[in-house]
């Protein structure tokens, strides 16, 4: 895949347009004792979103991955770290659609189905800001949405996780907003997904979030 291509995510306003993930609701494949825990707390975490292998996003060698993060103490787990265990990125080598009943979380948000728009070559975009002379924020606020692939756009800074098992930044994988859902990263907050490409385990994917 282009590592410059990057996938919008939207609601599909056609039938036939090609479901890549959801949004919200109770996860599929994921059994009770399976359902992550807060390290933080122990408290389970709330569902955010599940996103399919496919052209639209390089999952190496997963065929799924769903997205949690803990909201059972207000944010004093600092689920925004990728690194405190309060929210994670749950990889999974099969996809199962089975629905199975999990534990009581704190909120549950409503499941959508979502799909994309074509591929945007986001280097055109930036060759814009050197070439012609577009402002860096108009770029930078095309590229603003949810997203797979592509690039992040910061609100405080690059904050890239570095490989554990190697070296370099990990691959963002996937940019949330609270656009589509109202997630409890703060309103026009930032949530980014990152994998290490170093590392083949089932904790390969990291999840961070900055605030508005």
């Amino acid at each position: 895949m282009n590592p410059w291509h990057s996938y919008q995510l939207k609601k599909p306003l056609n039938p036939e347009a090609t479901v890549v993930g959801w949004y919200g609701g109770h996860p599929r494949g994921i059994r009770a004792h399976q359902w992550p825990r807060c390290r933080v707390c122990n408290a389970p975490m709330c569902h955010m979103a599940q996103i399919d292998a496919g052209e639209w996003i390089d999952l190496q060698d997963w065929a799924r991955m769903s997205l949690f993060i803990c909201h059972a103490t207000g944010g004093r787990c600092e689920d925004w770290d990728p690194w405190k265990g309060a929210n994670r990125v749950l990889l999974q080598r099969v996809r199962d659609d089975s629905l199975y009943d999990g534990p009581p979380t704190v909120r549950v948000y409503r499941r959508f189905p979502l799909t994309t728009a074509p591929a945007l070559d986001e280097r055109q975009v930036m060759l814009g800001v050197k070439e012609d002379g577009i402002p860096l924020a108009e770029a930078l606020g095309e590229l603003r949405h949810d997203k797979l692939g592509g690039g992040a756009v910061w609100l405080h800074g690059d904050d890239t996780p570095q490989s554990v098992k190697g070296s370099g930044p990990m691959r963002l994988m996937m940019q949330l907003t609270t656009d589509l859902v109202a997630f409890d990263i703060t309103a026009g907050g930032m949530a980014y997904v990152f994998i290490d490409s170093n590392d083949d385990s089932d904790d390969a994917a990291f999840l961070l979030w900055q605030g508005a």
